[in-house]
């Protein structure tokens, strides 16, 4: 049949860089998780732990507060390293943990098994960029919540204390921002291998949920039973510890080897992006 209408012209408008096209589908999955208000009630409520971090660290310098509340400086709990450590990373780690549960379980599952793959992937994206763009989505949202006020509280003490605190206690802001990042990368990939592999989002979630409890119970027994540290490689919680441990310089209560837990974390990380990448296809052979 002959075509009398030629008015289709190709696409002459700017054009994103090959290196931030990720970012497309970081910006459609954000939206898509923010339209839920549960979660955006809970992610306000993220950082309610924080904020009052914040009071009490201001109420450490401000005499006349104190006067108003009838409490001195030393009935306040002291600002050091224990407190960022257990006051301030370990909850807002617990916390991303609680994020990543909700947020990551749900980000490729419906992907899949909607079959949408083919549609990512005749795009100007590969395998590489459609992961980068979902892991983004979790790692910002648990930085929102982790490193960043934690640093926020750190150059909120340093500023009121002086300089001289700064430069003594370096060491906190270093074992915030690295302890927060390992602990967010490794859960976030797990997330999204297990997102891939199990296509309902209930049971995703189930699944990575209860993969970190299964391991963690079985290397507690393992420790209990052989009394050695060797049950602490299956159990994430302990790797994480040990590593935030020596991030913040204080000593550790468990005989984990601190160069054992980098390593076994790089693994967990490691083999979950393994399976991650090898879910990714852009078509799949149903037999």
């Amino acid at each position: 049949m002959s075509v009398y209408g030629r008015n289709y012209k190709g696409y002459s408008g700017p054009t994103t860089s090959a290196w931030e096209r990720f970012l497309v589908i970081s910006r459609y999955s954000l939206q898509d998780v923010f339209r839920s208000r549960l979660f955006t009630g809970f992610f306000v409520l993220c950082f309610v732990w924080p904020l009052a971090c914040a009071v009490l660290i201001y109420l450490h310098y401000n005499i006349e507060a104190l006067t108003i509340l009838d409490l001195s400086a030393l009935d306040l709990i002291e600002i050091d390293t224990t407190f960022f450590l257990w006051g301030v990373l370990r909850p807002q780690t617990a916390i991303s943990f609680v994020l990543i549960m909700i947020v990551g379980p749900a980000l490729i599952s419906p992907d899949l098994r909607n079959n949408a793959m083919p549609l990512y992937l005749s795009r100007p994206l590969n395998k590489s960029d459609y992961i980068l763009g979902k892991l983004t989505v979790v790692l910002l949202l648990a930085s929102a919540v982790t490193w960043v006020p934690g640093l926020f509280l750190f150059f909120l003490q340093s500023y009121l204390a002086g300089g001289s605190w700064f430069v003594d206690h370096l060491q906190i802001g270093i074992g915030v921002f690295f302890g927060s990042w390992v602990w967010i990368v490794v859960l976030s990939i797990f997330a999204l291998a297990v997102s891939a592999w199990v296509k309902w989002k209930p049971l995703a979630t189930m699944a990575f949920v209860g993969s970190i409890i299964v391991l963690s119970a079985l290397g507690t027994v393992f420790k209990l039973l052989y009394d050695t540290w060797w049950g602490s490689i299956i159990v994430f919680d302990d790797l994480a510890s040990r590593v935030f441990s020596q991030l913040f310089g204080v000593e550790s209560s468990s005989e984990l080897p601190v160069f054992v837990a980098w390593f076994f974390l790089a693994v967990f990380a490691g083999f979950s992006l393994f399976l991650l990448h090898r879910r990714i296809r852009a078509f799949e052979v149903i037999s």
